[in-house]
């Protein structure tokens, strides 16, 4: 079982604790429906019709479902879908939504919808995750989804994501809805590169919904966007094995309000990042070209130098393969290095990363030659948080105090999506209130941090 993970004191008390195992979950989140299930339902290998699935029954994933025909499948907040863990890795089970197809899985803080591990003891990779494709563009032609073996996909069934050649494709592609969703020990891996994760979203369009999506102990990236134009609010991932947030062909969508944190008790991949981004895997200049506009994002690494050099941790944030960005009023802390921008055209966009917080143990930068506009406040540490100054980092609690830069520094939304809220602090979260666990703190209620 994994090492806890302390939550805000007052949110664990808040919520009625629950025990698996003898192991103390705390955390919970309340629930309107307190069961027991008025069934157990195995989902079908395929879902050809539009289906809705009751809170009130348990559902099963065992082996891979895919939503397809043009099928919405509509869950009711508060549903749970448990995930079976297969013998091998390539039949594992996951929730695959194919383009023209739609999953709306609208959740609330107090009835979130959560996918999980059907295992009495779970564990990073026991199954999937969860798959959108759609036909927004990518910057190349279309795509077949990663972590899929395809001999295994039935009969008729299009795993195939983008909009039929570089460039082309509906950018106003809906998938459906995520909102107040758990996604819980996903990222089974057929081999290296070709991996589920979490969340995969493949050529998924700005129709959309996003938000208030928490990925936890992942065994590859928590989310990944293949190009496409959707965008995500209020994301959170927790100790994902590999990158936080992954961004490659083409992606053109923007995120506001995210975090990542990870677990010191954990084992990570040989390249973890809080960000990843590629402009594809060769680093050529096809368009449209990978450029997530982030804002308000806080990724946190671990404590101290010695913790990060043990789990081969690498860095905050990575731009690479030709990859652009614009990535403002940001927090990256608990990494070697705070920033790398690992090709001569994300270096050359530098001047897009600006208005942030970057702490690194080592360095702020690579490479060296490259200095960061000065609205950066930047920091290099063997103490991650003696200079960000947020509440309680490693404990649960990631809202800035009143001495931080993160409040004092100012921030800018000048040019940015106008959907984007305009904020006075850097990072994901307000500031800290004293005996307030609730108070500008988006993750109360309907998140896990304790596993």
């Amino acid at each position: 079982m994994k090492r806890l993970i302390l939550s805000v004191a007052v949110l664990a008390v808040a919520a009625t604790a629950c025990k698996k195992n003898g192991i103390d979950k705390g955390f919970s989140p309340r629930s309107t429906f307190a069961g027991p299930y008025v069934d157990t339902v195995v989902l079908p290998l395929t879902i050809t019709a539009d289906r809705f699935l009751a809170k009130d029954t348990l559902y099963v994933l065992d082996g891979k479902c895919y939503v397809t025909n043009n099928a919405t499948l509509i869950l009711q907040e508060g549903t749970h879908v448990e995930a079976v863990k297969k013998s091998t890795n390539d039949s594992a089970s996951a929730l695959i939504v194919t383009r023209g197809a739609q999953l709306f899985a609208a959740g609330t803080p107090e009835d979130p919808i959560v996918f999980t591990s059907h295992q009495a003891s779970p564990a990073t990779g026991d199954w999937g995750g969860i798959v959108l494709l759609g036909n927004a563009p990518l910057n190349r032609a279309d795509a077949t989804v990663e972590g899929i073996n395809l001999p295994s996909v039935p009969a008729g069934v299009d795993v195939n994501y983008g909009g039929g050649g570089a460039g082309l494709g509906d950018v106003d592609h809906s998938a459906g809805q995520l909102e107040y969703v758990r996604i819980e020990y996903a990222g089974a891996s057929i081999a290296q590169d070709n991996e589920l994760n979490g969340l995969t979203c493949g050529g998924v369009g700005a129709g959309t919904v996003l938000n208030h999506i928490e990925v936890a102990y992942g065994n590859d990236d928590a989310f990944e966007f293949f190009g496409g134009t959707v965008n995500a609010y209020y994301l959170f991932a927790l100790a994902p094995d590999d990158d936080a947030f992954d961004f490659d062909f083409g992606y053109r969508g923007h995120i506001q309000y995210a975090l990542s944190v990870l677990d010191a008790g954990e084992n990570y991949s040989a390249n973890p990042n809080g960000i990843e981004s590629d402009n594809n895997a060769t680093g050529a200049t096809d368009e449209p070209r990978t450029k997530a506009i982030i804002s308000n994002m806080t990724v946190i690494g671990v404590e101290t130098s010695s913790q990060a050099a043990s789990l081969g941790l690498l860095n905050g944030a990575q731009f690479r393969r030709h990859s652009s960005y614009e990535v403002r009023n940001s927090i990256f802390m608990g990494f070697p290095t705070g920033l790398a921008l690992a090709s001569a055209g994300s270096q050359a966009d530098f001047a897009n990363y600006s208005y942030n917080l970057v702490h690194g143990f080592n360095a702020v930068i690579n490479p060296a030659t490259i200095t960061l506009p000065v609205s950066n406040g930047q920091y290099v540490s063997s103490n991650a948080n003696t200079n960000i100054q947020l509440a309680d980092p490693f404990n649960g609690d990631f809202r800035p105090l009143a001495t931080s830069p993160a409040l004092s520094l100012g921030t800018n939304y000048t040019g940015l999506p106008s959907d984007f809220e305009v904020q006075s602090y850097r990072g994901a979260f307000g500031a800290f209130v004293s005996g307030d666990a609730t108070a500008n703190n988006w993750l109360a209620g309907w998140t896990r941090l304790n596993y």
